[in-house]
């Protein structure tokens, strides 16, 4: 997964895969079937994991406004970090690959999906508790936040600074005012 998050799908070799795995070129194609089949294993993986451990933490956090204001922070220290991927493994196979590739397509929109759908459940607790005025539109801030995360994830692959983040992430927890 990290290979093809850092280089792309179509940049990724064999023998990319092989040396990041310790596997030989026959073990790959008897484990997964073919380059293609790693990838959305790959893509599979990521939505489980990771977007899975994002909504567990946004599902069990005692205060769910905190909790998105967290995840947002967490995306920000994430994107200014030297040595990690850069954005969202989701997000990027949505630019690059996913207009050409009907079953990467189908798990970036199951990724996405899977995101706003933790957010959305976490803005309906934060207003149940007060903390999100009940009167907002709670599918519509999640796709916002959603939007918001993959706005910074790119911003800060354009080499944003700092602030110019933090000042995104400001105006984002806003919008939950």
């Amino acid at each position: 997964m990290h290979v093809f998050w850092a280089r792309g799908y179509d940049s990724t070799s064999l023998c990319d895969l092989m040396d990041a795995m310790g596997i030989s070129k026959s073990s790959l194609y008897e484990t997964f079937g073919s380059k293609h089949e790693l990838f959305l294993a790959s893509l599979d993986h990521y939505r489980d994991n990771v977007i899975g451990l994002l909504a567990v933490k946004l599902a069990t956090a005692e205060s769910p406004r905190a909790a998105i204001a967290a995840s947002l922070r967490l995306v920000l220290d994430e994107e200014t970090c030297p040595g990690k991927p850069q954005g969202c493994f989701v997000g990027r196979c949505a630019v690059n690959i996913a207009g050409r590739d009907l079953a990467a397509a189908t798990r970036v929109a199951s990724g996405m999906e899977q995101t706003v759908q933790a957010f959305h459940d976490t803005v309906v607790r934060a207003q149940a508790l007060g903390e999100i005025p009940a009167d907002r539109d709670a599918r519509a801030l999640a796709r916002y936040l959603v939007s918001s995360l993959n706005g910074l994830r790119i911003m800060a692959e354009a080499k944003a600074d700092r602030a110019t983040l933090e000042d995104v992430v400001r105006l984002t927890l806003a919008a939950l005012d």
